[in-house]
């Protein structure tokens, strides 16, 4: 910049221009009251005992209340009581340090429904160093933790057709042995393999092949219960988990599975006839894994494959 153009600034159009005066405040009110009141970001600042004593435009739109509503209120009151103790965490922090941590917590709005923000917040000083307040800063955060969820949905489920994938399977069946151990019953963990897979995609394309696995993982989520688990380990491979009182019932299950799998599938208006093969491992011991569970299933369905080339087999392991 040349020394000789003082309080001149580049424009937008890279051409040296004289630099816009500060606009006035309107009367008796400060620039900074102004800048405050008209921020894009909620605002609010509180006394000492969290007493809102002003608030901004933002802040008021964002839970939808006037401002004389909100100020006189507290953040106890307006935060959602599972959230109380960490904002009593966050004040302690906020008192001991000047500023507090940044905490993510449920306000309820005007009209009743909860909001997910994120609050952080400093305090307020008289010129003596004392405190006599603070201001926090109050952002809307629920689109960004709807990605999140959306990404760890994504990070745990099968994106073609929804199910589980492994990640949570193995949970799931320790989780559900851990149950077998302390209830009773037994866990049923079946294998699923589509046979001759390859011959859909071949003879009627991937798409089409796409869509079979699609309406099975359809049916098998609709032949299990809800608390029940049906994953997708890739390819033509599901495996499926429950906790059931009997041997008998895991039988019934397998039935069940078999039957619905065995109805037509329509694709691009035609008709294919979909086989599986299930194994099926049925755990009623005490301390059971689950890497012998899946283990023993897979070996199961395998020796139901090699039957059926041979014309016998076991379904069961």
């Amino acid at each position: 910049m040349p020394a000789s153009i003082p309080h001149q600034r580049p424009g937008f159009d890279g051409h040296w221009a004289a630099a816009p005066a500060v606009p006035a405040s309107p009367p008796g009110l400060s620039l900074a009251a102004l800048a405050f009141d008209t921020a894009p970001v909620a605002l609010a600042v509180t006394a000492l005992d969290g007493e809102c004593v002003r608030v901004n435009q933002a802040l008021c739109e964002l839970l939808g209340y006037p401002a004389e509503r909100l100020l006189g209120a507290t953040y106890s009151g307006l935060t959602h009581p599972d959230d109380l103790r960490q904002d009593e965490e966050a004040v302690a922090a906020l008192s001991e340090r000047g500023h507090g941590p940044s905490i993510e917590k449920r306000f309820r709005h005007a009209d009743g429904h909860l909001i997910w923000v994120r609050v952080t917040a400093t305090l307020i000083r008289d010129p003596d160093g004392v405190a006599i307040g603070a201001v926090a800063a109050v952002e809307d955060i629920a689109e960004l933790r709807h990605r999140h969820a959306e990404l760890s949905r994504l990070a745990l489920h099968d994106p073609l057709t929804g199910v589980r994938n492994r990640a949570l399977l193995d949970d799931d069946i320790d989780r559900a042995l851990r149950a077998r151990d302390r209830d009773g019953g037994v866990v049923a963990v079946l294998y699923l393999d589509v046979d001759d897979f390859k011959q859909i995609n071949d003879e009627h394309g991937h798409e089409a092949g796409d869509l079979a696995l699609i309406v099975l993982s359809t049916r098998l989520r609709d032949a299990l219960r809800e608390e029940d688990t049906v994953a997708r380990l890739g390819g033509d491979e599901f495996v499926l988990m429950a906790h059931l009182p009997t041997a008998e019932h895991a039988a019934e299950l397998r039935d069940r599975v078999e039957g619905v799998c065995a109805e037509p599938v329509v694709l691009a208006e035609k008709t294919v006839s979909v086989r599986v093969s299930v194994g099926m491992a049925v755990v009623d011991s005490f301390g059971c894994a689950s890497g012998p569970a899946l283990a023993a299933e897979d070996a199961a369905m395998y020796d139901l494959k090699r039957g059926r080339r041979k014309g016998v087999g076991s379904r069961t392991a």
